[in-house]
């Protein structure tokens, strides 16, 4: 095979690359400017199939609930501060208001005078773990089954809940 025929072959492939790639990308769609305190827009959701009901992605079970024992000791309330603040980790301000003059969100308790409560440590740790163990219906995230969180983590999060500033 000559050098000009590899040319020729070689743009050809070239050619089929390119066009496949633009196929494939006129399915991503340019996201919709979200404003924050609204709905997300519902052009943008198609970006996030698993959030969308009709595709089966979105159907899912959920694993099964866990019920856990406390045993041990506290983590770091800094570190748990940290991880409750963060809305790529813990993210708990977004739903409660937490201790240390944190306001957060309205949709769970205010949790900013948690450790006044003297809840039982097994308590705290299950509802944080696993709260569908209390309530199958709740919106709180699985952080423990899902592994959005590990255990150290979780007793990091109970450590800054029970901290008394």
């Amino acid at each position: 095979m000559n050098l000009a025929m590899k040319g020729v072959i070689a743009a050809g492939a070239l050619a089929l690359a390119g066009a496949a790639w633009a196929q494939a990308g006129s399915k991503i769609r340019t996201p919709v400017k979200w404003v924050p305190g609204q709905q997300m827009p519902v052009e943008d959701m198609k970006n996030y199939p698993c959030h969308m009901a009709d595709e089966p992605c979105s159907r899912i079970a959920p694993p099964r609930i866990e019920k856990v024992k406390w045993g041990g000791t506290l983590g770091d309330a800094a570190k748990g501060e940290k991880i409750a603040l963060d809305l790529r980790w813990g993210n708990c301000i977004a739903c409660h208001s937490l201790p240390g003059g944190h306001e957060g969100g309205n949709i769970g308790p205010s949790l900013a005078e948690y450790a006044k409560r003297n809840m039982p440590l097994d308590y705290t740790f299950q509802r944080i773990w696993d709260v569908r163990a209390f309530n199958p219906n709740a919106f709180m995230p699985i952080y423990g089954p899902n592994k959005v969180l590990t255990e150290q983590e979780i007793r990091d999060v109970m450590a800054f809940l029970m901290a008394t500033r």
